[in-house]
């Protein structure tokens, strides 16, 4: 889903900037195919991936430990000061007002806390990831919401809207996010829900630039193998070059930061070298806030029907290997 679409509560006509952006079934949008960092495990008949936010938990415990954390405390102080208001300003008949402006102050502190709190519910107490399943048995993709009944999301291949989302620059280094996103239709045309999928990228400059369509060559290789695994069958790719383990552990969390520092490291490159140990900081900072929120986070769990509908039969296995 776009930023914007949060406050929707129905459903919704796509828009002309999804419309240009949209990604064919049928056509290529790269000339190579890889999987790189996104792919959980893969059969002859279905393909698990990440979705768009999957290396993005950990933020929302950072937001809460430093913004959160002084909006508590500011909010405590100021109530305390609120039933505790100054003999003086007893006597000058100021306490009431005191009391009112205080406590005015108490509920405005109280609702910037609620915003690094709900950011902190995103990433804990959730589930450690949210799969996306390209399945070629009924070409269909699941995508995974909450365990239990109603908690999976799914749309056949060929009826996907399929598209690059395109995030405006934000924050402080004022990058823009690129990830693909899947919308689902109904008969009418209306979107009824969406979906991220895999790879998520950051734009510091321009598409056109050499360094931005570098960065957008990575999103396209990631979709296009998702989409010759349906189109063309695994025979047609190569091997996913390492797949995302689904263990819960401090080393998987630090692996999935540090993911592409390695060669920032080893490059023997000394500008390269001295942005990989600057940036090595915020990157283990933020695998201990990543380790932190799997910690409290459930497994997901598919339910038997996804389950069944991934799983060939002898007929079947014949059909898809083809």
């Amino acid at each position: 889903m776009t930023s914007n679409r949060s406050w929707r509560r129905t459903k919704w006509s796509v828009t002309d900037e999804e419309l240009s952006a949209r990604l064919q079934q049928k056509e290529p949008c790269a000339e190579r195919a890889t999987s790189s960092g996104t792919a959980f495990t893969a059969t002859d008949s279905y393909l698990e991936v990440c979705d768009g936010l999957y290396r993005e938990k950990g933020w929302g415990v950072l937001a809460f430990a430093t913004a959160g954390t002084a909006a508590l405390c500011l909010t405590a102080m100021t109530a305390w000061m609120a039933t505790h208001v100054p003999a003086a300003m007893e006597q000058k008949g100021q306490a009431s007002l005191s009391r009112w402006v205080l406590g005015f102050f108490t509920l405005v502190e109280v609702g910037v806390f609620i915003l690094p709190l709900r950011s902190l519910l995103k990433d804990c107490f959730n589930y450690t990831s949210k799969p996306i399943r390209f399945n070629r048995i009924d070409r269909k993709i699941y995508a995974f919401r909450h365990n239990g009944p109603g908690g999976v999301v799914s749309v056949p291949w060929d009826e996907a809207f399929l598209y690059v989302e395109r995030q405006p620059k934000a924050g402080l280094t004022s990058t823009a996010p690129r990830m693909i996103c899947c919308l689902v239709l109904d008969e009418h045309g209306k979107v009824s829900d969406s979906f991220r999928i895999g790879k998520r990228v950051v734009l510091a400059s321009s598409e056109e630039g050499e360094l931005g369509r570098k960065v957008m060559a990575e999103l396209y290789e990631d979709f296009e193998y998702y989409r010759r695994f349906m189109e063309d069958g695994p025979a047609s790719l190569p091997p996913v070059t390492e797949f995302l383990s689904t263990k819960v552990s401090f080393r998987n969390s630090l692996k999935l930061q540090f993911d592409g520092m390695s060669d920032m490291l080893r490059s023997g490159n000394l500008f390269l070298l001295l942005v990989g140990i600057i940036a090595a900081i915020p990157a283990f900072i933020l695998a201990v806030a990543y380790h932190l929120a799997q910690l409290t986070c459930r497994e997901p769990v598919w339910p038997d029907d996804v389950e069944r509908a991934c799983t060939p039969s002898p007929r079947q296995t014949e059909g898809i290997a083809s």
